[in-house]
């Protein structure tokens, strides 16, 4: 799993992923950015490479907010709603 920050400048930032499934977490992060009432735009896009590597970009409503910590937000919500899918599944199959 690599980043590579393609871009950044105030309120926005745009990086390359490359991933074995380019589509899966990239969509997940992608629709809880959304979720974000600062977050102007986000989205991605597979690359010229499609199977590996996607290009991901986020602007903030104002430039004077860090669309990192808005990423950071939204890995950090996905993070709890993970925790606690496996705490449920686990709770109900053992």
């Amino acid at each position: 799993m690599e980043i590579e920050i393609i871009k950044q400048e105030p309120g926005y930032i745009k990086f390359n992923g490359k991933f074995t499934d380019p589509h899966t977490l990239p969509n997940l992060l992608y629709s809880e950015l959304l979720e974000d009432e600062d977050v102007d735009f986000a989205g991605y896009w597979r690359d010229k490479s499609f199977y590996e590597s996607y290009i991901f970009q986020v602007r903030m409503k104002k430039e004077e907010m860090d669309p990192v910590d808005a990423i950071n937000r939204a890995l950090d919500r996905i993070n709890e709603i993970s925790e606690t899918f496996i705490d449920v599944v686990k709770s109900k199959i053992s």
